[in-house]
């Protein structure tokens, strides 16, 4: 072939053009997949994210639980009755709020205050080096200018008022010293009106820490309050600046963050460099706090370095890199013999690079030709399954975050957020066939006491052993869940009545009879059902869980390893 011939230059011409719409091909497969995988990483990150907030506000709850079941405790006790006559109520009082305060090491103080004399506390239990100490009569103060009683005395019944996440600095307190804390309080409601309010206080490291201890190698953990000060950041020394004369911002840092603060948006994903120069993609959400009247939120995030949402994709590149410097040899091959017989493969070819750059599986290639046509598309074909691969694994990690989204881990029960849905769904079916639903809350007793004597490996094995156990027990149709601890929940539907219901229970209890096997040891364990029905209880899910969460408390005063209705 002489040079400036016509067979030359269309050489020439087909080798270029090859080349071009190869190198065009891969760049559009490339940006294209790194596109996705960029938006499928965020999408998880966002995910994860939402799920985070979710726990946090479910610890809150659960405080909030504690809070609402302790004011009415001392509201049916009469402690804050005037006179001498009250003294054994708010003995006994006290002793609740210590056994309140062993089984949660992170409540700092719990108080009973009256709404009169200035809000003088009645009776104060709190957390010291030496161990839990009732404070004496002469030493309780007036508490009535704080928040957390003139902001929680005019709430009704079952409210509770939530402060800010500040740092704690009462010198009766553990060490003395600065520590995160929050306050819940509610209001302590009699037929005689509000008498007083109920408060605990509330170490929030732990809380804090429970948040992200779960949290994937190479996340970062971020939370502010409303006004935007860090309550939460990789680097400590950015967190409770207010604390120290020195205001830190989240908007300083992540200036789209700014919009959550004003309310304009609820969640946001935002890409910013950190300190070192780095690229991070960061999501946020806004949990509201407190009372839905008060216009109160925090922020939590996570962030993620932009090198290891696009490691995949580099991985990605290189391929295609190689795959494309194949596509030129074998354009220059190809453009030499100018031949049908070449051309169509070709073709068929560089149709398949689009097919594959929209996302689609390639049906057919020469992979079974021995020239270099052949070898081109068996190139193409292991380029096409690795991405079809990575694609797999990115699929699989999805689907791995949506069931732990949806499942306790250590039990692999249904958590929270499934028990909610399933029993909303069986409230539909209630109102739907007129048949009463139950709701049993299973809380074990003296759990903490395995947890403390034979350790939290023996406590987890435990409570997968009652787990299955319970799930034993259960019909075609019902759920048994895990709330967290050692709270489980059963709902059962298409019950004739509450005899249904009580049945359901003492087989409940017939589970416990037996001791669960942990490596051959027997470990006796006991445990207090709640029982709430619908449509009798209550028609809402939060409704019925806390009728039934009342009936279990009444069933651990009556002596617990029984059952109650609500």
């Amino acid at each position: 072939m002489k040079p400036g011939s016509i067979a030359f230059r269309l050489s020439l011409l087909l080798a270029a053009f090859s080349v071009f719409a190869a190198a065009l091909a891969s760049h559009y497969t490339f940006v294209t997949s790194r596109g996705l995988l960029r938006e499928r990483a965020e999408h998880y990150l966002m995910t994860t994210t939402e799920v985070l907030g979710r726990h946090l506000q479910a610890s809150l709850q659960s405080v909030s639980r504690d809070t609402v079941a302790l004011a009415a405790l001392a509201a049916a006790q009469g402690a804050l009755e005037p006179g001498a006559a009250a003294a054994p109520a708010r003995q006994a009082l006290a002793q609740a709020f210590m056994a309140e305060m062993e089984s949660h090491p992170d409540y700092l103080q719990i108080r009973l205050i009256g709404a009169s004399a200035h809000g003088l506390e009645r009776v104060r239990v709190q957390r010291q080096p030496t161990g839990l100490l009732r404070v004496a009569d002469d030493d309780l103060q007036e508490k009535g200018h704080f928040p957390y009683v003139y902001e929680a005395l005019p709430l009704p019944a079952g409210q509770v008022y939530m402060s800010e996440l500040a740092a704690s600095r009462d010198d009766a307190l553990i060490g003395g010293s600065a520590m995160p804390s929050y306050t819940l309080s509610a209001p302590v409601v009699t037929a005689g009106g509000v008498q007083g309010v109920l408060v605990v206080q509330v170490a929030a490291r732990a809380f804090l820490h429970g948040v992200s201890a779960d949290l994937p190698d190479g996340f970062q953990l971020y939370m502010s309050n409303r006004w935007g000060d860090w309550l939460v950041h990789p680097d400590a020394s950015q967190t409770f600046g207010f604390d120290r004369g020195q205001r830190v911002y989240i908007q300083d840092s992540f200036p789209d963050a700014a919009r959550l603060l004003s309310g304009q948006a609820q969640q946001l994903v935002t890409s910013v460099r950190d300190g070192t120069g780095e690229s991070v993609v960061a999501a946020f959400v806004r949990l509201p706090i407190g009372s839905e009247q008060e216009p109160r939120f925090w922020i939590l995030g996570l962030a993620q370095p932009l090198s290891a949402i696009e490691g995949e994709a580099s991985v990605l590149g290189r391929s295609i890199v190689q795959v494309l410097l194949l596509l030129c040899v074998a354009a220059l091959v190809l453009a030499v013999l100018v031949s049908r017989v070449v051309t169509e493969p070709l073709k068929a070819l560089a149709q398949a690079t689009r097919v594959l750059g929209t996302g689609q599986r390639v049906q057919t290639l020469p992979t079974e030709r021995t020239d270099e046509i052949g070898e081109l598309a068996r190139s193409f074909r292991l380029m096409e399954e690795q991405v079809w691969q990575q694609m797999t694994q990115l699929r699989t990690s999805h689907h791995a975050m949506d069931h732990l989204a949806h499942h306790d881990p250590l039990t692999g029960l249904p958590n929270r957020r499934m028990v909610e849905a399933r029993l909303e769904q069986a409230l539909h079916r209630t109102a739907q066939s007129q048949r009463p639903c139950a709701v049993l809350f299973v809380d074990l007793d003296h759990f903490k006491n395995i947890n403390d004597g034979l350790g939290h490996d023996v406590g987890d094995a435990v409570l997968r052993g009652v787990a299955q156990r319970l799930g034993q027990t259960l019909r075609a149709g019902d759920t048994v869940g895990r709330l967290g601890g050692d709270e489980f929940v059963v709902v059962c539907q298409d019950l004739a009545g509450e005899d249904d219901a009580t049945q359901l229970a003492l087989k409940l209890k017939a589970q416990f009879e037996q001791p669960v096997l942990v490596e051959g040891m027997p470990v006796q364990v006991q445990a207090s059902i709640g029982i709430a029905m619908a449509p009798r209880d209550g028609t809402e899910v939060r409704a019925l869980l806390a009728r039934a969460d009342v009936g279990m408390y009444r069933a651990k005063q009556n002596g617990r390893n029984t059952y109650s209705f609500s």
